[in-house]
């Protein structure tokens, strides 16, 4: 870099120059030499005139290169690694602007990561609320209809609850997914029993069970005392009873385990469903993914939601699944 070789010139000069001047002024010192201490004099305000254009130069390259960072910076480009001169200002600062530079490209990283995840937001819910909002507009075009029967009539009028219902869940869901990952919604663990939390989420599925005829089989005579939130752990665990349930069919079975390891309480929640194919199993905690399935029920977003909470509370999930033949998720939270 040429301002750390000019540098480097006007350090030389000046030692060089100063140890001359000593020397100098110790002859005419001693010699009593009049001429010996006027070039002495000269010397010194020829160092003084050559370290002001060397000087002169080092600033202007110095400014140079701060501008055209500076430029790159304000464009989003590149910008290079300068060599560094030890324990200087100009060192000093060139180091606090490329740190700068690596603040201001992690924060448009940043921004643009955000951008890119509220777009994806947008488009989801978009196309989540497109097929529920398109049959509203059929029933309500069916209801216009002359000479409809009233069973027709009070038929289309269940359907768009149902619709209405489903819109409904579906916001109330989106809306608890954005407040936890936007930190709005804090995890507030406690040590309460865990037994309690499995009996309150099995309360929300027990109607719907019945409705398919579904055995429910959970041994409540165990029970331990765990850290973790009771309020939110009881959703994710309703989530993934809820989708037991729904893809479980007439007559089957849903079987809740407790247990515990060295380190963790493991609920199992086991099916005889329709299970998963082996190549969604890494995709069934993705936000809207639903698979193709045939069955309408649910909207992609409990399990990761599920996901969501656990983790929070530094647990993990394990599925294992055959096809027609059930699921079973595996919930650790640690003890």
């Amino acid at each position: 870099m040429k301002d750390k070789k000019y540098f480097i010139a006007v350090k030389f000069l000046f030692y060089g120059i100063l140890i001359i001047n000593l020397l100098l002024i110790f002859i005419s010192v001693n010699r009593s030499s009049t001429a010996v201490l006027i070039l002495s004099q000269f010397t010194f305000i020829l160092f003084i005139c050559i370290a002001w254009v060397l000087l002169k130069r080092t600033f202007s390259v110095f400014f140079t290169n701060l501008f055209v960072m500076m430029d790159k910076m304000m464009n989003g480009e590149a910008v290079p690694n300068f060599d560094h001169i030890d324990d200087t200002y100009v060192s000093q600062i060139y180091h606090q602007l490329n740190r700068l530079y690596d603040v201001l490209q992690m924060q448009q990283n940043s921004i643009e990561q955000e951008k890119s995840k509220v777009q994806s937001f947008v488009s989801d819910i978009s196309h989540q609320l497109k097929t529920p909002l398109t049959n509203l507009h059929l029933l309500q075009e069916a209801l216009k209809q002359s000479g409809i029967s009233p069973e027709e009539y009070q038929d289309c009028l269940e359907k768009q609850r149902k619709q209405l219902d489903k819109i409904d869940f579906l916001i109330r869901a989106l809306l608890k997914t954005s407040q936890l990952e936007n930190g709005l919604i804090q995890i507030q663990p406690r040590e309460v029993s865990i037994s309690q939390t499995i009996l309150s989420a099995l309360e929300g599925i027990l109607v719907l069970a019945e409705k398919k005829e579904i055995e429910v089989y959970y041994d409540n005579t165990t029970d331990y005392t765990v850290l973790h939130d009771p309020k939110w752990t009881s959703e994710a665990l309703f989530n993934v009873m809820e989708n037991a349930v729904k893809y479980t069919p007439q007559n089957g079975k849903l079987t809740i385990l407790l247990s515990r390891t060295e380190k963790y309480v493991k609920i199992s929640i086991k099916d005889t469903g329709i299970g998963i194919p082996p190549a969604d199993l890494t995709n069934i905690f993705i936000r809207f993914w639903r698979g193709n399935t045939n069955i309408l029920e649910g909207n992609g977003i409990g399990l990761y939601l599920c996901k969501q909470i656990i983790s929070l509370q530094y647990g993990y999930i394990l599925v294992n699944s055959t096809v027609n033949s059930g699921s079973e998720f595996e919930i650790y939270i640690p003890l």
